[in-house]
């Protein structure tokens, strides 16, 4: 069987959606063979004043006192990573900056789960809307990495979940010119896009992005990638990972990476 051992998306307890603990989110990698992780716990922005309860300096003093535990506990069965999935950092630029040059992250994952301070989670979606929702997402995609400081864009066509639960179908492969620049931006800026396989168990039977998604950034010249659960549990670390591995294969890469103080290492599969 086809493996990979790398699982760099995941949220402990800490994050205000997480459900297990950090050291159980460790454990249970150990335990299913994986050899190294990336927590990316939660860390979202907003726009026009709005302040979050959850995250703020405490919060991301809480996460690297667990964290620092997990990598004194666990040091000679698994690599724990320091990262961080940041929201919408482009929304508040100087703030997120300031948070990666006062925390020292291994990986940072970016990700669009707002247009503007809209929750893609709250857009009553239907097929009048779906066009214009769609190019908008895509235009804070762009916004973000045009803009921003990551190494990874995290679930690319989110939108597609949360338009799939109104039974709207998204195809955001359609967009080639909107990926097309977006695509231009993370290659020329040295930054990559993950795979995330939370859809292939949420409903979607395929990863985010989809393979044709993967295939046009292929084309494009892209080649940094990172493959990521997305487990909120300890269920579900690497799940669909071996489903995951022929994806990757099918979109013509050989390689996933991995990240150690935001420098990229090749990893051959």
């Amino acid at each position: 069987m086809k493996r990979i051992y790398q699982d760099y998306h995941m949220h402990s307890s800490i994050s205000p959606d997480g459900n297990s603990s950090m050291e159980d989110m460790c454990r249970s990698a150990i335990d299913k063979g994986f050899k190294e992780i990336a927590i990316t716990d939660h860390y979202e922005f907003y726009i026009d004043g709005v302040a979050s309860y959850r995250f703020n300096e405490a919060y991301l003093d809480e996460y690297f006192i667990a964290i620092n535990k997990c990598k004194d506990k666990f040091s000679d069965r698994i690599i724990i990573k320091k990262a961080i999935e940041l929201g919408q950092q482009h929304l508040q630029h100087e703030k997120a900056n300031r948070i990666l040059e006062s925390y020292k992250f291994d990986f940072v994952l970016a990700s669009v789960h707002k247009i503007r301070n809209l929750d893609l989670s709250q857009i009553n979606y239907n097929h009048s809307i779906i066009d214009i929702y769609s190019k908008r997402y895509l235009e804070e995609v762009y916004e973000l990495a045009d803009n921003e400081d990551f190494d990874c864009l995290a679930h690319l066509d989110l939108i597609k979940r949360y338009a799939s639960k109104n039974n709207i179908k998204v195809n955001l492969a359609k967009y080639k010119d909107e990926l097309s620049q977006i695509f231009k931006r993370l290659i020329d800026k040295n930054k990559g896009i993950e795979i995330n396989t939370s859809g292939l168990r949420q409903g979607l039977n395929e990863p985010m992005p989809s393979l044709e998604i993967l295939k046009l950034y292929r084309a494009a010249g892209g080649e940094i990638i990172t493959l990521g659960s997305d487990s909120h549990n300890i269920q579900d670390i690497g799940r669909d990972f071996e489903k995951a591995y022929d994806i990757i294969k099918a979109a013509g890469f050989d390689s996933i990476y991995t990240f150690d103080n935001r420098e990229s290492k090749r990893i051959q599969l």
